[in-house]
């Protein structure tokens, strides 16, 4: 088997067989199939698709070009939760210690932001100390000690899909079902689990723009959930508007932590509860994270975590230099952008466009008018932290606020659940 004829195959709209796809995989992982050929293969199936036998192959072979985590030894039901990426996402920092302050054990392999959306482990590490990267025997005995451990990718874990994504982002080949399905697949059955929520981001400032496009992907995913007998549950979340009021690394764990200590209830704090409620649903626990964060416990299992990964939680990275944004007319806050706030957001220094950007830890937007709101003509709508030039951020963030005049409905943040 050469890897030009199972290239030509999938050009030509033909299925490939499961020893096809373990052939392009395993060759992929060992280097003896080139950038260029893997470049191909997957603008092959970003333009023909997959069918869900091919799509299972590829998820099954992806998971098993690399280490699997056996959990066994530590009781309790392992569940994770997968956010697809917004702005402004910082509810894996929030979820996961209240999810163990439940009982669950939470095993989270998480990414770095690349583009539009943020990535948990770069909120992470803009604490300072902070260790992503921890061996198998680290990351065990996280757990045990708190209940969940949040670490990136290693060079072992599903490194079909570390070598696919990489080349998936230079060559326009993202936005495939089939890929997106076997990417966060494969890093999730990886890690050993009885159940997976997926927070599944609709709109401007997420990859699917629109719901029906979410569902396909939920449909995959939930299909090759059921055939390696995981657990799922699916919230379809409205992302036309950033989360919480941060947007960036250090200002996101900052905001979670006034979360997790009780000082701010927003819409971060009613969907962590709510996605903390569907692992407990999954797990068979009848809980309520509520109760964890008014009595600290949550608050106490997160410094533990960090404690043990290495963190300071008293030098969290936020830039010094902090630039106010003002409204320019007066008015009430009809709408606030996504996608444009997460433009400002890259051009803080916040976030990276390719893969080997470095990023500003401190960089980032705190928001300070929200929808429903009335704002008066030179009154700051946004705090900029940045090192960089703020005349080329301060109409993203202008743009982004819809002022006028008119009533605001309450917006739902939850669509649907599967």
């Amino acid at each position: 088997m050469i890897a030009q004829d199972v290239i030509r195959k999938k050009r030509d709209k033909e299925k490939l067989t499961e020893e096809e796809i373990r052939f392009f995989v395993q060759g992929s992982v060992k280097g003896e199939i080139k950038d260029y050929q893997i470049s191909a293969f997957l603008m092959a199936i970003f333009l023909n698709g997959m069918d869900f036998e091919e799509t299972y192959y590829l998820t099954k072979e992806m998971v098993y070009s690399g280490k699997r985590f056996h959990l066994k030894d530590i009781k309790g039901k392992k569940i994770d939760k997968h956010s697809t990426g917004g702005v402004g996402d910082k509810l894996s920092l929030i979820i996961a210690p209240l999810a163990a302050s439940c009982g669950i054990i939470v095993p989270m392999i998480s990414g770095r932001g690349l583009g539009h959306t943020g990535g948990t482990i770069d909120k992470l590490e803009s604490i300072k100390g902070f260790r992503s990267n921890l061996k198998e025997e680290e990351f065990l005995n996280v757990l045990k000690e708190t209940g969940f451990s949040i670490i990136s990718q290693t060079d072992d874990i599903a490194p079909c899909d570390r070598i696919f994504y990489s080349i998936r982002d230079v060559t326009g080949t993202v936005e495939s079902i089939p890929l997106i399905t076997s990417s966060i697949m494969s890093k999730k059955l990886a890690e050993d689990l009885d159940g997976l929520v997926i927070d599944m981001k609709v709109g401007k400032g997420a990859f699917m723009k629109k719901l029906d496009d979410a569902k396909k992907l939920a449909e995959s995913m939930l299909k090759v959930a059921e055939r390696f007998n995981l657990k799922m549950k699916i919230y379809f979340t409205d992302m036309n508007v950033p989360l919480g009021y941060g947007v960036g690394n250090g200002i996101e764990v900052i905001e979670s932590l006034e979360i997790l200590s009780g000082e701010l209830k927003n819409d971060c704090y009613e969907l962590s509860i709510e996605f903390v409620k569907g692992m407990c649903e999954i797990a068979g626990i009848r809980k309520d994270p509520e109760e964890y964060i008014k009595n600290g416990e949550g608050m106490r299992r997160f410094e533990k975590m960090v404690r043990l990964q290495g963190g300071n939680l008293k030098d969290i990275e936020l830039n010094k230099n902090v630039s106010e944004i003002k409204s320019e007319k007066d008015g009430l806050i009809l709408d606030i952008d996504a996608n444009k706030i997460a433009q400002g957001f890259l051009l803080t220094g916040a976030g990276r466009m390719r893969k080997e950007d470095k990023i500003d830890y401190g960089a980032g937007i705190r928001l300070l008018k929200f929808i429903g709101e009335s704002v008066k003509k030179n009154e700051t709508l946004a705090l900029v932290y940045t090192s960089r030039e703020i005349e080329k951020i301060i109409p993203y963030i202008r743009d982004a606020y819809k002022i006028g005049k008119g009533n605001v409905e309450k917006r739902k943040r939850i669509i649907e659940v599967w």
